[in-house]
């Protein structure tokens, strides 16, 4: 699986957002790069599905549905985009939007719905866009929720998503997914509603859920429009400016990579020794192991820029 995040321009600056994506932003990902990678993945390994996000994919919609047209075409089985609905002002735009991705080869569709995406979109705006969605007949139509800490805490983000979700039981057809935000890039700054831990995180590293497997086989990896080749917001593993995409994935070896070789054999708090080798002093808490990596990896950064990269998550 391998996921496109065309840009991290966005129409909405979400607290949570991993990649500071916003509208102050610029840069996409060029359709000719978008081509070159599927042929490259689809000549070396079998490609089960894509996806794009980013940012917000809906902004340059003539090339999600160039590469959706590219997908269809290569015979990959399965595409994704994932929104937060911005662009469906009206019933009739997003179904005209819409019947053009699935014509053009998009499968599935992923809606963004929570109280960090509500502070910037009309939830009768995702509205139009879900209902759509549904009509013109998606495999898979899904709405994906991002709970600041457990879905139960009574913070202002989970309250606000919990109405959001109530509201939004019609149509049927619709899957739901909850998550938790991870305190990374933007998102980090959530901390100061969250209780810290006593102590300091020792657990191992989980990889993103979109990901899969481990640090040792990934079964996905994310590109983004600069050429990053990552397997967790921040992490890279290479760029495909430098080399080809069929290189950077035969070449994985995740020993030979400076903070996933530490992380896989010990797990985030491996980093806590290498940087208080380089001056790191503790001067807060941590919420939990994601939080702890996130936060040794941004003081890291200056020794490892290319290993972690890209740099709008810093």
């Amino acid at each position: 699986m391998v996921d496109f995040l065309l840009t991290f321009r966005c129409p909405s600056r979400c607290k949570h957002c991993c990649y500071k994506a916003g509208p102050e932003r610029s840069g996409y990902m060029r359709l000719m790069d978008a081509e070159k990678y599927l042929k490259e993945l689809v000549e070396t390994q079998p490609l089960q599905s894509i996806g794009a996000h980013g940012g917000e994919p809906f902004l340059y919609f003539g090339l999600l549905k160039h590469i959706m047209k590219k997908a269809k075409k290569l015979g990959v089985p399965r595409t994704w985009v994932i929104t937060n609905g911005f662009w469906a002002k009206t019933g009739e735009i997003a179904e005209k939007k819409l019947v053009e991705l699935k014509e053009a080869g998009l499968t599935n569709i992923t809606f963004s719905v929570d109280g960090f995406h509500q502070e910037y979109i009309p939830l009768e705006t995702v509205r139009n866009g879900i209902e759509a969605a549904v009509k013109v007949g998606f495999e898979r139509v899904c709405v994906d929720n991002c709970f600041l800490g457990h879905p139960e805490s009574d913070n202002f983000f989970n309250i606000s998503t919990r109405d959001a979700l109530e509201s939004l039981k019609e149509p049927d057809g619709i899957e739901f997914h909850d998550r938790q935000a991870d305190f990374e890039g933007r998102g980090s700054e959530l901390v100061r509603y969250m209780k810290s831990k006593e102590g300091t995180p020792t657990g191992k590293c989980q990889v993103p859920f979109w990901i899969g497997g481990d640090l040792r086989n990934p079964e996905g990896v994310e590109i983004d429009f600069e050429g990053n080749v990552t397997l967790c917001p921040g992490i890279c593993i290479g760029n495909t400016k430098n080399q080809p995409l069929a290189q950077v994935l035969q070449s994985y070896d995740y020993l030979e990579h400076p903070i996933l070789s530490v992380i896989a054999a010990e797990g985030p708090i491996g980093l806590l020794k290498i940087a208080e080798a380089k001056g790191f002093k503790q001067r807060r808490k941590f919420v939990d192991e994601c939080h702890l990596c996130y936060e040794l990896r941004r003081f890291l950064r200056v020794y490892h820029p290319q290993h972690l990269a890209p740099a709008n998550c810093y």
